[in-house]
């Protein structure tokens, strides 16, 4: 998110909770200011999700990790 913006709306998780993911891969989609935005894993590892969909979270906000190996 830029840095004047406050917060941001997660509209969906693509992974599920407990699932594998790879870096790269789309996890979730994130609205800022109207428009959507997919973030992408930035490491390889099993998805814990604590983010619920359709929350406003502020910037910095914790809405999952990815536990490596």
């Amino acid at each position: 998110m830029a840095v004047s913006m406050q917060n941001g709306v997660l509209l969906e998780w693509y992974a599920d909770n407990g699932s594998e993911v790879i870096e790269g891969q789309p996890l979730y989609s994130l609205e800022i200011e109207k428009t959507a935005v997919d973030v992408e894993a930035p490491a390889t590892g099993i998805l814990t999700c604590t983010g619920e969909e359709g929350e406003t979270y502020p910037v910095g906000a914790v809405i999952g990790e990815i536990t490596t190996s």
